[in-house]
């Protein structure tokens, strides 16, 4: 059975809902002494208490709106006493996955630590490749979004190699070098000094000896495994969950050569209980990174993306295995006609983890929408939209809160946009009452929080077949 489209009336009763809840919780924010920044508001503006602590961990009491999304700073408290003190969830649903992230947290602090011998062997691993961070893949997940511009610098996957793969980069630098940078955006009103994130693990040391070397370890494999057990992501970009996997994951490589780590201990129940919620597929604790990238690239070989902005895409490491499925996951389903590499130039770029979620984000509410076939991406201005077969315009925002800045209404009084009957802008969440004001005296139709249904809506086979 097809997802059910998602509907402007359908959503009617939550607008009207989120409407008033945002107007009144508005109030308390503004009366909430601690956060009279102008873009600061009360965490619990936005995200309910639960989310906000627990015995382990808890919120700040200010979030912090940056470019529509909401940010949320985290720290350890009791005996939970993680490295680094402190970590930012860049959107509300990256909130509630950083919670949920602690169930996972919990069960792999509460197995015992490997003995002296195994814990030397472990500690002297480690050093070859540090730890970083990732997320537990759930169907909260969210992202920040887009810079405006595009950086012109195509990062290489330290992982692929042969001369093929060394080829297709070439190509993609020459093309990149050979053209003008995109204007489009995923997001508007983003700024363009967003700095980017270190390496992931799973591309750090930028030499082959390094990255073959975790391979005659096995410890790619191991981390998998303990992923695939776990039923959450191995390329986990948490910091707190990272270092728990990473411990156990090199631990267990120790344990093979006589140590043993008894990962046993990770009961069924609990395996079974963070997975439910899951996307991930099975090539991805299967397969190693470069494989999972060779699978997607044969996968998106029939859509209409040059061979340059294909090759550019699936080298940026930012996109984990995970992730880079997903997207390829949304590709599929759309199946462009035209204009696929609007979108894939400026996701080859992205150097956050945030980013990328963005993208995968924005590609799964068009999805849902059901735009009818056959479609093509399109740039108005400074946006990037989707055009179906019966001339309708999506706008894909999954924010947080859409809010009415002087940035957000040049990026919507694009001349573009004005010549398109029917247009349609979809919200993760939901617009503030200016921005939404603003949108419908435009003549856009809005649909609010999406993101969920948008989730729901995605074919049960395909989570972790």
């Amino acid at each position: 059975m097809p997802p059910a489209p998602l509907s402007p009336r359908r959503f009617r009763p939550l607008q009207r809902v989120a409407a008033a809840a945002l107007a009144l919780l508005g109030t308390c924010a503004t009366a909430a002494a601690p956060c009279g920044g102008a873009n600061q508001m009360a965490a619990s503006t936005l995200a309910p208490a639960a989310l906000l602590g627990a015995g382990d961990f808890e919120a700040g009491a200010c979030l912090e709106l940056v470019g529509q999304m909401a940010r949320f700073s985290l720290s350890g408290r009791g005996e939970f006493a993680p490295e680094p003190a402190e970590l930012t969830a860049d959107s509300l649903d990256l909130l509630e996955l950083r919670v949920h992230e602690m169930e996972a947290i919990r069960t792999l602090r509460a197995i015992g630590r490997p003995g002296a011998a195994a814990g030397a062997a472990a500690q002297s691993l480690r050093q070859t490749g540090a730890a970083l961070g990732g997320v537990v893949v759930r169907p909260v997940e969210s992202v920040v979004g887009l810079p405006a511009g595009v950086l012109r610098v195509i990062g290489r996957r330290a992982g692929r190699v042969g001369q093929q793969a060394a080829a297709a980069g070439d190509r993609a630098m020459d093309a990149f070098d050979a053209q003008a940078a995109p204007t489009a955006t995923l997001r508007p009103g983003v700024a363009d000094e967003i700095q980017p994130e270190p390496e992931p693990w799973w591309q750090r040391g930028g030499g082959m000896a390094i990255s073959l070397g975790k391979r005659w370890l096995g410890y790619s494999q191991a981390r998998r495994e303990l992923g695939q057990r776990l039923g959450v992501d191995p390329y986990t970009q948490n910091p707190w969950l990272d270092a728990e996997m990473d411990r156990l994951a090199w631990a267990e490589l120790a344990g093979r050569g006589g140590a043993g780590l008894g990962l046993g201990q990770i009961g069924g129940v609990a395996g079974i209980g963070l997975s439910q919620g899951t996307r991930i597929h099975r090539m991805v604790w299967a397969q190693a990174p470069e494989d999972v990238a060779r699978w997607n690239a044969a996968r998106l070989s029939p859509i209409a993306c040059s061979d340059a902005a294909q090759d550019a895409f699936l080298d940026n490491g930012r996109f984990s295995p995970t992730l880079q499925t997903q997207a390829v996951d949304a590709l599929l389903a759309l199946a462009p006609q035209q204009g696929c590499d609007l979108l894939l130039d400026p996701a080859a770029q992205v150097k956050r983890e945030v980013d990328v979620r963005y993208v995968v984000d924005a590609l799964q509410l068009l999805v849902a929408a059901r735009p009818r076939f056959p479609v093509r991406f399109e740039s108005i201005g400074d946006a990037l939209v989707l055009r179906d077969g019966e001339e309708r315009l999506w706008l894909s925002l999954p924010v947080d809160l859409l809010q009415w800045t002087p940035a957000v209404a040049r990026f919507f009084d694009a001349p573009g946009f004005g010549a398109v009957a029917n247009r349609q802008v979809l919200l993760g969440r939901r617009a503030s009452g200016e921005a939404r004001a603003a949108l419908l005296a435009r003549g856009w139709s809005i649909v609010e929080d999406t993101l969920g249904p948008a989730r729901e809506a995605q074919p049960l086979a395909d989570r972790s077949k």
